[in-house]
């Protein structure tokens, strides 16, 4: 991974609009309005087993970097706490099985794996001994993301 290729930091909230409206007040960016209702319905895979959640984010406006705040999920990697938390910083690389693997070799714990369908891990959830979360997404996807993200997907 290359640190150009960081491009948000997310956030795990326990009230989604009440931390949009807290975040968007504090640092002077903007989200969807009116924030989302539903989400992505994932299986969540982890060392504990295998869950569906259903997951919903926003990303800010302005970026990169872009703030994901999402809403936190019990029993999940996207527990909450007291309060919200910095989850993770996200990047794209270009070989998702090859970073993971790359990043496990060197003693980081791979944490979770995110499948959207089709059996394919669409990100990784990547721990190391300072607790630092990385979230890997396949680059593929980087070009598609990042002009929904500035209002020109469709």
């Amino acid at each position: 991974m290359k640190y150009e290729d960081m491009f948000h930091v997310g956030i795990i909230v326990p009230d989604l609009e009440s931390g949009l409206k807290e975040i968007a007040n504090r640092f002077g960016v903007t989200f969807p309005d009116p924030p989302p209702t539903s989400g992505a319905d994932v299986l969540v895979k982890t060392a504990a087993g295998e869950t569906r959640a259903e997951v919903i984010g926003v990303y800010s406006a302005e970026g990169p970097p872009y703030l994901e705040v999402i809403r936190a999920v019990p029993g999940t990697p996207w527990e909450a706490g007291e309060g919200s938390r910095i989850h993770h910083l996200g990047a794209f690389v270009d070989d998702l099985d090859d970073e993971v693997a790359r990043l496990m070799a060197e003693g980081v714990e791979l944490e979770a794996t995110l499948d959207v369908g089709g059996g394919m891990m669409a990100v990784s959830y990547m721990n190391g001994p300072l607790g630092i979360r990385q979230e890997l997404l396949p680059g593929h996807l980087r070009e598609g993301m990042l002009a929904n993200l500035r209002g020109e997907g469709a």
